[in-house]
């Protein structure tokens, strides 16, 4: 369901793309086109969130339909078909093994990405709490300063009022 909410109306182009990518895949070229398609595709179901169990579902499908029209068109020709089965598992699992790749190192970026905003917060934030933690310091720095003060007018005055009261004694 998800997908269909993120697929929508764009129905007509996917199926241009697909069928495009497995002209490409089966004409046999495993070229620069070719690779950049597979990426291209990797990195549009990492976005999307499409994930790869979901293209191994889809290979499967197309695979078995594939074999299905292999067979029905070579059954008398056991070498030829056992040719066009290899074939076509070859070409399958290798688009399949680099689509996949191609997704995960997408979703390892992405999550490293994640990962560094992550630590450039933390490092923000312990910046952040150290100037405070500095003046916080100096506060109670200067409150001790001031206090020691305090304490020492007041011993002062203690003093002061002794000698004061001895004075009006005698």
């Amino acid at each position: 369901f998800r997908s269909a909410r993120l697929i929508g109306s764009d129905i007509p182009r996917l199926k241009t793309a697909q069928g495009t990518h497995w002209a490409r895949l089966f004409n046999g070229r495993f070229d620069q086109e070719y690779m950049q398609g597979v990426r291209t595709i990797g990195h549009i179901h990492n976005k999307i969130g499409l994930e790869p169990r979901w293209y191994i579902g889809g290979y499967n499908f197309v695979l078995s339909q594939l074999a299905t029209l292999a067979v029905s068109k070579y059954r008398w020709k056991s070498g030829h078909l056992a040719d066009i089965l290899t074939a076509l598992n070859c070409a399958i699992m290798l688009d399949m093994d680099i689509a996949i790749s191609v997704y995960q190192e997408a979703m390892l970026a992405d999550r490293q990405k994640q990962q560094d905003k992550l630590t450039a917060a933390i490092h923000e934030f312990d910046g952040q709490m150290k100037i405070a933690l500095e003046t916080v310091g100096g506060s109670a720095t200067k409150l001790q300063n001031s206090a020691n003060v305090l304490a020492s007018n007041a011993e002062e005055s203690s003093r002061q009022s002794t000698a004061v009261a001895a004075a009006s004694e005698q």
